[in-house]
């Protein structure tokens, strides 16, 4: 078995400027200098330029050449968008599903439930996000399809900031979320989209109402 390589300074840049953006260390409307990064991380400006373009591809933020990188602000249009395609994205496969494939990918979904259960206990708030994010990635997965997985991948980051960024609206409700969940998965076993549609919308917009504005 091949020793993984390690990750590149690109990679490495990249996931910490996404961790910084994540918990506020970079405000939104902010303005981030090649330099300034370079320094912060003890890199070269390349690598930073890499993440940068990464991140710019993400949609979390817009290089403007020889000025640095404008951390967007998300809108209540491009929030309301995004939950549109997850929408779309994360209920495609349903149709498709046999009786046993929707069994086997309730049983993916619920051991997705324990774990989200068992980092709320210990009060690791971010890996919850990053678990509930893998979580509703598990129905696009179901239906095979590598180019809506792939475009549904780039959605993750607006996901976690979307998430990230309404802290003081969803703190101390996870419990309501995870009820959530449990009920898309029943919707999944029995094979109402009708109702797994209702109920997907209805969380998503109980999770980041207060971007997207009202329904």
């Amino acid at each position: 078995m091949k020793t993984p390589l390690p990750p590149t300074a690109t990679e490495v840049a990249y996931q910490q400027l996404l961790a910084w953006l994540r918990d506020g260390t970079f405000p939104q409307g902010s303005m981030l200098s090649e330099n300034d990064l370079s320094k912060r991380l003890a890199v070269s400006r390349t690598p930073v330029r890499g993440a940068l373009r990464r991140l710019e591809s993400d949609g979390l933020v817009t290089i403007f050449p020889q000025r640095g990188a404008l951390v967007r602000t998300l809108t209540a249009e491009e929030a309301r968008a995004v939950a549109d395609a997850r929408q779309v994205l994360e209920s495609a496969a349903l149709d498709s599903l046999s009786v046993e494939a929707r069994q086997r990918l309730c049983i993916r979904l619920e051991e997705s439930i324990q774990d989200q259960l068992t980092e709320l206990e210990q009060g690791s708030y971010e890996r919850v996000v990053q678990l509930t994010i893998d979580f509703h990635r598990i129905f696009v997965e179901a239906g095979g399809n590598p180019i809506l997985l792939e475009f549904y991948d780039k959605l993750r980051q607006r996901q976690a900031a979307m998430t990230l960024r309404t802290y003081d609206d969803v703190a101390g409700r996870w419990s309501e979320f995870i009820a959530e969940h449990r009920r898309l998965v029943e919707h999944v076993r029995t094979g109402d989209r009708g109702a797994f549609l209702a109920e997907l919308r209805s969380h998503i917009h109980h999770t980041h109402g207060s971007l997207m504005g009202p329904l």
